[in-house]
């Protein structure tokens, strides 16, 4: 770790590197997983460095939360642009992502919400809020039973390869299932 009084200070970088090593470690170990010391020792500052940005550990995974699904809200938002076909275009872009192979960027983001809900039940209720948020945006594009019971079908694949019993290649193989059913007409 570099001497913090000859260090260039840039606080709002450091803050970033804080909660995006928070992120990665919800990711791989759930809420359980996430430490301050673990944060400091990988974001390259002290303990205090972190409380500097956030005073305990609650605000630091509200934080990490929140940024999350900011994060998701634009790749999300991105990806639909590009959707020619409006009936469903949310409910591919959450199959999408729900069903990342990768285990960086989008991916991560996905795993560390799964695994913050899955491990901490405090965080549900941003997770809820989120979603019905999303739903109201496009509830002229996404309400109907159909595309509700495919994103519940994509978390379910999500958990059964959390718990390892698919492989990559059948996850894959499910995200392009289920986003080929989401082409309905209302």
């Amino acid at each position: 770790m570099e001497n913090a009084h000859q260090r260039k200070k840039a606080p709002e970088l450091i803050r970033q590197k804080i909660l995006d090593y928070a992120i990665q470690l919800a990711s791989e170990r759930g809420v359980a997983g996430v430490s301050i010391q673990a944060i400091a020792d990988l974001a390259g500052v002290t303990k205090g460095g972190v409380f500097h940005h956030f005073p305990n550990k609650q605000k630091l995974l509200d934080a990490m939360v929140h940024e999350v699904l900011a994060r998701l809200d634009h790749a999300i938002d991105e990806y639909m642009q590009y959707d020619q076909e409006v009936i469903g275009c949310f409910t591919r872009a959450y199959i999408y992502f729900t069903l990342q192979a990768e285990r960086s960027g989008i991916g991560t983001l996905w795993s560390a919400i799964s695994m913050t809900m899955l491990t901490d039940h405090a965080f549900n209720a941003t997770w809820i809020a989120w979603l019905h948020g999303r739903l109201a945006r496009h509830e002229q594009t996404d309400a109907g039973i159909e595309l509700q019971l495919l994103r519940y079908a994509a978390d379910g694949v999500w958990l059964n390869v959390f718990a390892c019993s698919e492989s990559m290649d059948e996850l894959l193989h499910m995200r392009l299932e289920l986003m080929r059913r989401t082409y309905i007409k209302l």
